[in-house]
């Protein structure tokens, strides 16, 4: 019970974090193509849609997204940067500066468009005691339009 307390806590105090200006950062999406590993022959998923089986199938090189984020201009307080995924699982977490480019791998589109993977990233910027100073929200919408802090940005 404690965690959940603590945890929706949490939740509480990252949506009253402000967001990032946006001229003191900077993304970059980076496209690669990968093949898509191949699930076992041998093995039936009962619960599988047609789309989920043909994915799990392979079907050559699919766009891969992969996202570098820099800090521009740092403030005293903002020591350490925690990446987190649909808002729940932390996928980064480490010091950073000014020289640092941190590179995210967000996965095969596709399935950031379907919502099948994660869509959502929060970058938060911590100060030395780990409490959130600022936030950097990526979201992908089903369309492949993606917003940052709200704004939309482009579309993958």
């Amino acid at each position: 019970m404690n965690m959940l307390l603590i945890f929706l806590a949490s939740m509480l105090v990252q949506d009253a974090v402000p967001y990032k200006p946006n001229e003191e950062f900077e993304l970059k999406l980076n496209f690669e193509f990968k093949e898509r590993p191949r699930s076992d022959p041998n093995k039936v998923e009962l619960d599988q849609t047609r789309k989920e089986h043909e994915r799990s199938q392979g079907s050559g090189p699919l766009p891969y997204l992969f996202l570098n984020f820099k800090l521009l201009k740092q403030h005293t307080n903002e020591i350490r940067l925690r990446v987190i995924e649909n808002k729940s699982e932390a996928v980064l977490n480490k010091k950073i500066d000014t020289n640092t480019v941190v590179k995210l791998e967000l996965g095969f589109t596709d399935d950031i468009k379907d919502h099948v993977g994660a869509y959502e990233f929060w970058i938060l910027l911590l100060d030395e005691n780990k409490t959130p100073v600022s936030r950097v929200v990526i979201f992908f919408q089903s369309d492949g339009t993606y917003l940052v802090n709200g704004q939309m940005r482009g579309k993958i």
